[in-house]
């Protein structure tokens, strides 16, 4: 995406069939060169200007500006496959790979500060330039479009790129910022963009809730990229919808962002703006039908409320049946999703991770709502929210011969059982995450050991070089990055957080980047992509979920007994 500049020479034009002496062809094409080379400075000096203004001190940089995306600046799409230097004191030696300042698409000082904090305390070097890279990441790099007040809405507004994909995704965006949601009491900008990211969610759901993904609004003038058109029902504005599989974790996530935003800062005031009410009455819409069964009660077919098919040589792609989905029973109380977080086909459409992350936001929700007076909003939220969790622990739980009871991943209420896990949060790996359950929970502890082990999940994969789970997204000899962080935050045992982490820290290529997949049986640790900002996240949250709760597996001798937390400037 390149910022253009849309000088307009119409008043130069002459009317068809006029013709103009040579002398004076030359003469206006000079006044008309004068013309642009004057704006062009003007141009460049406004750049410089504001450059010197936003960037001098540290504060926020209105990315819309464009340029993380301007001719100035590399494009880090490449400029995130290749090291660059300085390069740290440790063994690894691992590159910087944070843009130049001037090139970031946002900014900010509790941010820096932070950093600079970890700088002081992680005994790694390594390490530390891992989260020196990962940190800042979604900042540096994807925040494409920022506007501070937005004439239409009143209130900020942010595009969230997922990265090396011109588009934003619900979850990926959400998570992509989850991470900064403990500093906003500390940063007013960076609050503005949360709630910014907030209300640009809404106003994509509030028009095309079983969606997954977008394109940048109109009003960023960023040039949208084309995308598969699918035949889907509802059908989607294919101007506005990068991508439109119907996967409950988008909406969950949304909710999520909203819940963690509210609780960070105590500005309630998101949830009365009238986009975000319309998106919430939106979702409650889509969890009415997809309640819904394929079978009435005289075993004759439901009309389908969402379709997907796509023409592909995939599986995991489309949609049987006609785009409806493999069929499911009725009067459960779970929540239909056709598609995983991985974006692939769900076998049986009862997904429960997506379920259990669902019923936390809502259950968080509803006394918020209340608080505002949307109480009929807020008990929709409190049914919807009770009566998932109560289907999940009725229907989801099932018993396994060798680990016990165990949460199943799918399940169809027929007697459909789908046992796996994949990397993809919500998975059920991540229920404590979530907040659905605690890690030290019998259910939870039986599942953590079935899903992490090859005998118990056909997706976690172990290779000469690499293991971890992963999923039908890459294939069976991938596994993610993104299930060892998870792992970690799942667990009290620093032997197994100390092997996770030197495994996470030692195959990220020499890029010094988190990835999405690496192979498990390359040397080298060949992975997918260079870019992946979702990851870069959780890897940070990772480092900082330690530096509180185990701050003596990371930090030197000095601060091994000091909790890390950010309380300030």
């Amino acid at each position: 995406m390149e910022y253009t500049d849309d000088y307009d020479e119409k008043d130069h034009d002459k009317p068809s069939g006029v013709t103009t002496p040579v002398g004076d062809r030359i003469a206006l094409q000079m006044k008309t060169h004068r013309k642009k080379i004057g704006i062009c400075v003007v141009f460049l000096c406004f750049i410089a200007l504001v450059r010197r203004i936003f960037l001098s001190d540290g504060n926020n940089y209105v990315s819309r500006l464009g340029m993380q995306q301007s001719s100035l600046c590399p494009n880090y799409s490449d400029y995130s496959k290749v090291p660059h230097r300085p390069k740290s004191t440790g063994r690894l030696h691992l590159p910087y790979m944070r843009p130049r300042r001037e090139c970031r698409t946002f900014g900010s000082k509790v941010v820096e500060q932070v950093i600079e904090d970890l700088q002081a305390r992680i005994e790694d070097p390594d390490l530390f330039r891992l989260f020196e890279n990962a940190f800042p990441n979604t900042l540096d790099t994807t925040v494409w479009w920022y506007e501070p007040s937005d004439k239409k809405t009143g209130t900020p507004r942010a595009f969230i790129a997922t990265g090396d994909i011109a588009a934003e995704w619900l979850r990926d965006s959400a998570h992509q910022l989850s991470v900064y949601i403990p500093l906003i009491p500390y940063d007013e900008n960076l609050q503005k963009l949360v709630k910014g990211a907030i209300v640009q969610q809404a106003l994509y759901i509030r028009t095309a809730a079983y969606c997954n993904a977008f394109q940048p609004p109109k009003e960023s003038r960023i040039e949208s990229q084309p995308s598969a058109i699918d035949f889907v029902g509802p059908r989607p504005n294919w101007d506005t919808v990068f991508e439109c599989k119907w996967e409950i974790d988008s909406l969950a996530s949304f909710l999520s962002l909203t819940n963690q935003y509210i609780e960070s800062s105590g500005d309630t005031s998101i949830l009365t703006q009238e986009a975000w009410v319309s998106a919430f009455k939106s979702i409650i819409y889509v969890l009415r039908r997809q309640i819904m069964s394929s079978f009435d009660k005289v075993s004759q077919l439901e009309p389908p409320y969402y379709v997907f098919q796509r023409d592909t040589s995939s599986g995991t792609e489309t949609l049987p049946l006609g785009g409806r989905g493999n069929p499911v029973a009725r009067d459960i109380g779970l929540i239909r999703s056709a598609f995983r977080p991985s974006d692939d086909a769900c076998i049986f459409q009862f997904f429960i991770p997506g379920n259990a992350h669902l019923a936390v936001e809502l259950v968080k929700l509803s006394p918020l709502m209340d608080a505002v007076g949307l109480d009929a909003l807020a008990s929709k939220a409190l049914y919807f929210g009770t009566k998932i969790k109560k289907a999940i622990m009725e229907h989801a739980v099932v018993e396994s011969k060798k680990y016990g009871k165990v949460f199943a991943y799918e399940i169809d209420g027929f007697g459909g059982i789908n046992m796996m896990d994949d990397a993809n949060i919500p998975s059920l790996l991540s229920l404590p995450d979530l907040g659905f359950i605690k890690k030290d929970d019998e259910i939870y502890k039986n599942t953590r050991k079935m899903i992490l082990s090859e005998e118990g999940n056909p997706y976690y994969l172990k290779g000469n070089y690499f293991e971890g789970i992963g999923g039908p997204h890459i294939g069976l000899r991938s596994a993610w990055p993104l299930s060892l962080l998870v792992q970690i935050r799942t667990s009290d045992d620093d032997d197994e957080i100390l092997k996770l982490l030197d495994t996470v820290l030692t195959t990220t290529g020499g890029l010094g980047l988190m990835h999405e997949s690496i192979h498990i049986n390359s040397p080298s640790h060949a992975f997918t992509r260079s870019w992946f900002s979702w990851c870069n996240s959780e890897f940070a949250k990772t480092i900082l979920d330690l530096a509180e709760r185990k701050p003596k597996l990371i930090f030197r001798k000095d601060y091994a007994d000091k909790p890390y937390k950010f309380a300030g400037l």
